[in-house]
Order: structure tokens, then C-alpha cells, then sequence
């Protein structure tokens, strides 16, 4: 457990940023994006020049021997849930670890809620679901929540977040947006080690091709290459992915992928011991080794291509955040891209 005045300290740290960042970055698109359940009766006020005819009030027309026009207001009120991983994999960053880049984005979605007077809740996740918060309205229990994450340490051996989603899909009745924040490195969404080889063999094959392509093309310019369409094999869901699938019919649900660019590419720093940090298995790796460094990229690109596909396959919109980037101008695009989708 953190001391309780650097936990108080890092609470109003995380509230000066967000608040900031709403401020100045999300004035009105938020509320843009996301849209309350439906409109709702506001008031009835006499008819004027232009007014769309069919929104008149037959039964106060006829009664005053005036026309009259009902008007409606949409109804903002949002339930907004946050499913925030909080296993021991969140401890890796290069720069900044990728939990706290998942608090410090949730804490600015929080804020974004709070503004709009939208209810927010909360369940962290890790081998199992480790806290549930109830969605609530006002300032007070949003730093709650931002004080329950700081607080929350990671743990795990593992990440379900099928538990999560099966929480979900029990409790939450009432339709919300649901952001996830997790490196979906969960069972279900991994690729098996057949599927692994498959999609390293698949690499290693179209290198091959291509250097023979461009020996080709070096003595007759003429040849052209045209690669067919990329097709995944219809297979049965996973339970994971079923979960997501339901929760994405009742939900909004936002997947955003936490990530970090040493995931993906290695320095030539010679050998070093990696260690799971869910399973605690260390292994050496030779980074000096230009084919190794090749295939261990190829490994975290393959990955993530089967969990995006997957969540493709469960109609989930996704967003990857890159722990120490400026996540802050990847969530405008997103909620640009979002808002001309939806209008």
C-alpha cells in the first residue's frame, strides 16, 4: 500500500493534468461523440414561422384555438464504465509503465464524464475482478476511483478478463460506454503456438518472395506483382470473444490497447534475461542476433494483428496507446474518426 500522502500527492497530480486536458483539448467533443439514450420531453411553446409542422401539439392547439409545438431535448445522461487491467504484465515501459499511462487516460475520460455530469464506474481486473465501483455521479467519486487505481497494486499471475466481461454483461443493465484498458494479452485473444508458427513461417515466406521479386524485376522490369486479399478462416469464437461479442451488442464498448515500443523492437545491447512478469519464466535472449531481434518483432506484430482481427470480429472499436506518447492527440483522432462515423 502507497504512503497515503504520496498516494494523496499522485491523486492531485493525475486530477491537474486531466482537468487540464479537458479544458483545453476536449471542449465539446466529448459530448459530440458520445450521445445519451434518446430525447425527452422539454416544454411546449407557440408555433413560429419555420417550425417543422410535425412537431405541433394537436390536443393544446385545439384547446387554445392557437397552433402550439411540443420541443424535446436529448437526453445526456450516460453511464460510463472503465474495465481497468491491473495485472503485473502493466508494470513494463520503457518511459512510463502501462498502468499508469491507463490511469492517467482514464482519469482524463473521468474528468470528460464529470463535465458532462455523466455517472462513472469502475471495475479493476486481474486474474479475477479485484474491485467493482458502481456508477455514481460528481466530482468526489470520480478522485475516488482515480484514488482506487493509484492505489490498487498489480497482481496476478495471469489476466482474465473473461471474468470481467462476464461481470459486465451480469450487473450492468442499463446500457453504457465501456472502455477497457488493457494490453489484451488475455486467453482467448492470443494466438495457440501453432498459429504462432503458422504466422512466422507465412513472414519468413513472403521475405523469400519478395527478394526473388526483386531479382526478377532487376532484369525485366515488366514483372508485376499483385498480392491477393488477406482472408481470416472462419473459426467458432473463443469464450473471451464471445463475452465481448454480447457486450458489445448491450455496450459501446472501446478497447484501448496498451502498448510499448520495446514490445516490438530490441536494441542490439547483446544477451539479455527477460522475465514474464505474470508467470515470473526468465529467458535469455542473444539481441546481438539481427534474425532474432527479426523474429521477436514479428512475434509482438503477429500478436497484436490476431487480437485487433479478433476484436474486429466482435465489432469493438480499438484504439492502441503507446505508454510515454501523447496519448492526448491519439484520443482526439479517435473521437474525430468516431464522430463522423456516427453522424
Amino acid at each position: 500500500m502507497p504512503d497515503v500522502s504520496e498516494l494523496l500527492k499522485k491523486v492531485r497530480q493525475v486530477e491537474i493534468v486531466a482537468r487540464r486536458t479537458v479544458n483545453e483539448l476536449f471542449a465539446g467533443q466529448y459530448k459530440s461523440v458520445f450521445r445519451g439514450r434518446g430525447m425527452e420531453f422539454n416544454e411546449v411553446r407557440e408555433y413560429q414561422p419555420g417550425d417543422d409542422i410535425r412537431s405541433i401539439d394537436w390536443n393544446v392547439t385545439a384547446r387554445v384555438g392557437r397552433p402550439f409545438i411540443k420541443r424535446f431535448v436529448e437526453e445526456r445522461e450516460l453511464t460510463i464504465l472503465f474495465l481497468v487491467d491491473v495485472s503485473q504484465s502493466g508494470i513494463f515501459g520503457s518511459q512510463c509503465s502501462k498502468i499508469d499511462t491507463a490511469i492517467e487516460t482514464a482519469a482524463t475520460l473521468m474528468f470528460s464524464a464529470l463535465k458532462n455530469n455523466d455517472k462513472v464506474g469502475l471495475i479493476a481486473f486481474a486474474d479475477k475482478v479485484l474491485h467493482f465501483y458502481r456508477p455514481r455521479k460528481g466530482k468526489a467519486n470520480v478522485l475516488h476511483l482515480i484514488r482506487e487505481l493509484i492505489a490498487t497494486e498489480p497482481t496476478g499471475d495471469h489476466t482474465d478478463l473473461l471474468s470481467a466481461l462476464e461481470y459486465v454483461n451480469r450487473t450492468q443493465k442499463q446500457r453504457a460506454v465501456v472502455f477497457v484498458l488493457s494490453d489484451f494479452f488475455v486467453t482467448g485473444l492470443l494466438p495457440d503456438d501453432q498459429t504462432f508458427q503458422d504466422q512466422v513461417e507465412t513472414a519468413h515466406l513472403q521475405r523469400q518472395i519478395e527478394e526473388a521479386l526483386t531479382d526478377v524485376r532487376q532484369l525485366d522490369s515488366s514483372v508485376m506483382f499483385r498480392p491477393g486479399r488477406k482472408r481470416y478462416p472462419l473459426k467458432d469464437q473463443t469464450p473471451t470473444e464471445k463475452a465481448l461479442s454480447i457486450c458489445a451488442r448491450k455496450h459501446d464498448v472501446i478497447a484501448m490497447m496498451l502498448t510499448d515500443k520495446r514490445e516490438g523492437t530490441f536494441p542490439a545491447v547483446g544477451l539479455i534475461s527477460l522475465q514474464d512478469a505474470e508467470t515470473g519464466e526468465w529467458r535469455e535472449v542473444d539481441t546481438s542476433n539481427a534474425q532474432v531481434r527479426q523474429t521477436l518483432t514479428e512475434h509482438f506484430q503477429g500478436t497484436h494483428g490476431h487480437i485487433e482481427a479478433a476484436l474486429t470480429r466482435c465489432r469493438i472499436d480499438q484504439l492502441r496507446i503507446e505508454s510515454g506518447s501523447n496519448f492526448l492527440m491519439e484520443l482526439r483522432k479517435f473521437f474525430r474518426q468516431r464522430e463522423k462515423r456516427h453522424w
